[in-house]
């Protein structure tokens, strides 16, 4: 065959291709992809891999890759699964949701329509509901025994103003800690509007560069800096632990890696998702609109982030399920290390005791239990098969938790470790009773 042959029938292959692309069953579908790939090479933020992935999702077009999407479903699947893969952004994708291009629409239009101004104050009020409803992403608030602060970070809304009172009483009921976790285990991002204030309350006490913000398609290069909380209680100066996973996501890293670059913080868990770029939706037709990552961010400190697709890598690597404890114990460990005099320091050892022991919890009872059957003062013990029960004052029997060889705790309202003194395989002399927030005190077996 000629070498002129073989180009016409090349040229005649890519056509036929070509014509397959444009039947496709998804009528909307020659638009969809040229303009996401105008839009991508445009304005995506990673402007070393913009050209490659337009012109990628263009070749797969013509060669008919996406000729068999028959749905707005499939074309939303489809395309942002190869959206992804080639750009290796995890934000980028295409969303089917007629509703929300009508509430981008009518935002677009607010200055000039009065109906689409009424129907995005409307969209705005709903969302502000179910964000309340949410309690804007705070899932728990509590200080654990030792002075240990535990926050619950579910996500970061966007509506600041209305969320400002519910962080703010969040923080207030932290003030008495010594120490805070935050657990962002759970917490897959949200809204850069509220990464200012929440970094606030511990960075500081003035306003902190933490970030600068970069737009490619705009060229806008902007510091970001830190809102010092008009309310509510501060933890700038307070050790910090964060707990991650493997779905800690956008938002919650940032939060991470900047307290990690700007101050001590120690983060136990999982390394997490990798996702770093900020993404605006563009509106495509009346049906789409594109995640477009267009924004991105460099740490005021380190002038870089974390990479995008590997996330960040923990100071203590454990199993998800487990950070809560082990970031616990280490929180303990930082109380005790850093001031040895403390007149809370009782309380603290006390705490490390029942956190360390449930870090390898202990099934059952001990061998030779029957050594600890018996009455001490006000306190009966009775072994049974799945382990040691205490009558107290006479009440009804209650399942002690084994924290050690010899050491249960009764978690009720008023906590004890009880402490077994035995000498070699004798029955138990006496029980060590240490009560949280109080002096030990021991207590001989009484006599039947």
């Amino acid at each position: 065959m000629t070498r002129v042959a073989t180009g016409i029938l090349t040229a005649i292959g890519l056509i036929f291709w070509a014509s397959v692309a444009q039947a496709a069953t998804y009528p909307g579908l020659d638009q969809i992809v040229r303009s996401t790939a105008e839009l991508v090479r445009s304005q995506f933020i990673d402007e070393s891999r913009a050209a490659s992935t337009a012109d990628e999702i263009l070749k797969r077009y013509a060669a008919g890759e996406y000729s068999h999407l028959e749905t707005p479903e499939d074309v939303e699947r489809e395309l942002t699964r190869e959206l992804r893969a080639i750009s290796g952004d995890t934000h980028i994708g295409l969303v089917f949701d007629r509703a929300s291009v009508a509430r981008y629409r009518a935002r677009e239009n607010r200055p000039t329509s009065l109906v689409a101004r009424r129907a995005d104050e409307i969209a705005r009020a709903t969302s502000a509901e179910e964000a309340r409803l949410d309690n804007y992403g705070i899932r728990a608030v509590e200080i654990l025994p030792g002075g240990v602060g535990y926050l619950r970070l579910d996500g970061f809304d966007s509506h600041v103003d209305e969320a400002q009172p519910a962080i703010a009483s969040a923080m207030n009921l932290l003030a008495g800690s010594d120490v805070v976790i935050v657990d962002l285990r759970r917490n897959g991002g949200g809204s850069s509007r509220a990464l200012p204030l929440i970094l606030g309350y511990f960075l500081g006490p003035d306003a902190v560069h933490f970030a600068t913000r970069r737009e490619r398609w705009t060229g806008l290069v902007e510091p970001l800096y830190t809102t010092p909380p008009a309310n509510g209680a501060r933890h700038y100066d307070k050790p910090l632990i964060i707990l991650t996973s493997g779905t800690t996501y956008s938002l919650a890293e940032h939060f991470t890696y900047h307290l990690k670059s700007l101050r001590p913080t120690i983060i136990v868990g999982e390394r997490t998702y990798g996702g770093g770029n900020g993404w605006d939706p563009v509106v495509l037709n009346d049906d789409f609109y594109l995640r477009l990552p267009r924004v991105g961010f460099s740490n005021a400190r380190t002038g870089t982030i974390f990479v995008e697709g590997e996330g960040i890598t923990p100071d203590i690597p454990v199993p998800s399920a487990t950070a809560m404890g082990r970031g616990y114990v280490e929180a303990l460990n930082v109380l005790l290390s850093q001031d040895a005099g403390s007149e809370s320091r009782p309380e603290v050892e006390w705490a490390l005791r029942v956190a360390s022991a449930r870090m390898t919890p202990q099934s059952g009872d001990e061998p030779g239990s029957e050594r600890l059957a018996g009455q001490f003062g006000e306190y009966l013990f009775e072994p049974r098969p799945d382990g040691l029960y205490l009558s107290f004052r006479g009440l009804p029997f209650y399942k002690l938790e084994r924290l050690s060889s010899g050491l249960y705790l009764d978690d009720r309202s008023i906590q004890q470790q009880l402490r077994f003194i035995a000498a070699g395989s004798s029955p138990a002399t006496s029980l060590e009773v240490l009560r949280y927030g109080e002096s030990s005190r021991t207590i001989s077996r009484t006599e039947e």
